[in-house]
């Protein structure tokens, strides 16, 4: 089991939301190792789900962050260490 901080964890669970809504998939075949493109997100999906995250953490992001980061894992490592603790403490 992976020791996540609180950041990580909330990050994590909402792109699993997110996702599970999304792709119109139970939450438990959501699998944070799992590339986003296998989950079956295409281009104009990630463009909605990163639009959807900024707006929930309140800051904007590079446009690329799905495509380096195409995880949700990798994604909440690297949100959860680069924001600032004031943009995931606004998170909804």
């Amino acid at each position: 089991m992976e020791n996540l901080d609180g950041a990580e964890l909330k990050i994590r669970n909402w792109c699993a939301d997110y996702l599970a809504k999304s792709l119109q998939l139970p939450l438990e075949r959501i699998n944070p190792q799992t590339k986003f493109a296998r989950l079956g997100m295409d281009s104009a999906m990630s463009v909605f789900f990163l639009v959807e995250l900024e707006d929930w953490l309140g800051t904007e992001l590079a446009s690329e962050i799905v495509f380096d980061h195409p995880t949700i894992a990798e994604l909440a490592r690297y949100l959860a260490k680069t924001l600032p603790p004031a943009a995931l403490a606004c998170a909804r």
